[in-house]
């Protein structure tokens, strides 16, 4: 019985690939792969992205390394802050929609709320799922006055044969694309926009 259990818990920390190791990953939007929706169609504006807030209840991560017990083995961090990532993301989305982004115009605030990965091990794969929300706030930097606001929620998911860092990051990668298309492909966005 011991034999299988220390058996089971290795499969687990080769599964997980170097598990006892925090691992930091370069992740963000891919501004080649963005795709164009109805904030395309809407006259160009300049988009003055101004810093995101953080208000994740674990602001030191974006999840854990585990072991095949489901123990927490190793933070999984992000080189960049989650709120540069998004801020970002929404950067390069606007301007591969045909915007521009500058210092007066629509004005972006933002407060991300939830930016984490979970892995699920079973015996013969590990299911991973990169969960992103993130507020945000347009308003008009010559009046000041709100035009929009909405939470986007984004999740993306796939199962891996190891939890390898290249697989964590294609993860999370994979939940800021799914959040670029939220914002891409929000109507109610393009009629604000199209309003002023």
């Amino acid at each position: 019985m011991l034999r299988k259990l220390l058996m089971i818990a290795g499969v687990g920390l080769v599964m997980q690939g170097c598990a006892l190791t925090d691992a930091t990953l370069d992740v963000g939007a891919d501004a080649t792969v963005v795709g164009q929706g109805p904030l395309s169609e809407a006259e160009p504006v300049s988009f003055v992205i101004n810093d995101f807030d953080d208000a994740r209840e674990d602001q030191l991560r974006v999840g854990y390394k585990k072991n095949g017990f489901g123990q927490n083995m190793g933070d999984i961090t992000t080189a960049q802050p989650v709120t540069v990532i998004v801020a970002d993301a929404i950067s390069a989305a606007a301007v591969a929609n045909g915007h521009t982004l500058g210092e007066t115009g629509i004005a972006v605030d933002g407060v991300v709320n939830e930016f984490w990965v979970e892995t699920d091990i079973n015996f013969t794969n590990i299911e991973m799922v990169c969960n992103i929300v993130a507020d945000l706030k347009f308003s008009d930097t010559q009046t000041n006055s709100a035009i929009y606001s909405v939470s986007y929620s984004a999740s993306y998911s796939d199962k891996k044969q190891m939890g390898t860092e290249k697989n964590f990051a294609e993860i999370i990668d994979g939940a800021i694309q799914a959040l670029v298309d939220e914002f891409v492909f929000d109507e109610e966005l393009a009629e604000a926009l199209r309003e002023l």
